[in-house]
């Protein structure tokens, strides 16, 4: 990836759990065609994206999703706190990442970022409510003309909005898998 792509990345406070395991094996999450849910929940990716490495990604994938909470690195609907993430990953299990990375994840002060904690946790109920009203607005749309099933929605929606970014085919699914999954008992 280029630097470019790096700062992106590590600008971010959010990644989610697959994206993180991405970076860490220095692929760069949007080469990844997004994963498919099963109705289990278990999230399917296509193999030809990795590079002949998807057994170690998918190593990293659960390692990280196992500990996140434990580790007190997850964030809500399957995403991670980035920094406390490449701390851990860094600190406590020492996985190899890569040098722009690895890097970013040294200079990561724990002690600063337990001074934000309150911020973020207001930023994470925030996030939760406006998923549950992009869910209730779903529900709504149930009844408009292109909105029967979430794919006709997301078409849609994507064709008359094409000029924004949060309209994007990807983004909207993943907006409403995370609404469904946040509002839903």
């Amino acid at each position: 990836m280029t630097d470019q792509e790096w700062d992106y990345w590590v600008a971010k406070q959010y990644v989610y759990t697959w994206q993180a395991a991405a970076l860490v094996l220095d692929i760069n999450p949007r080469q990844i065609k997004f994963p498919r849910r099963d109705p289990a929940g278990e999230l399917h990716f296509e193999q030809d994206n990795f590079e002949g490495i998807y057994s170690e990604f998918k190593t990293k994938l659960d390692l990280l999703t196992e500990h996140a909470w434990m580790q007190n690195f997850s964030a809500q609907n399957m995403r991670v706190d980035f920094k406390r993430f490449l701390f851990w990953a860094h600190n406590g299990i020492q996985w190899n990442m890569p040098e722009k990375l690895l890097t970013f994840a040294k200079e990561i002060d724990l002690e600063a970022l337990d001074q934000n904690a309150e911020e973020r946790a207001k930023i994470l109920r925030d996030d939760r409510a406006s998923l549950q009203l992009i869910w209730a607005l779903r529900l709504m749309l149930k009844d408009h003309q292109y909105g029967k099933t979430d794919r006709e929605l997301i078409y849609y929606l994507s064709k008359t909005y094409p000029d924004l970014h949060g309209f994007k085919r990807l983004a909207l699914e993943m907006k409403f898998a995370e609404a469904q999954m946040v509002s839903e008992p």
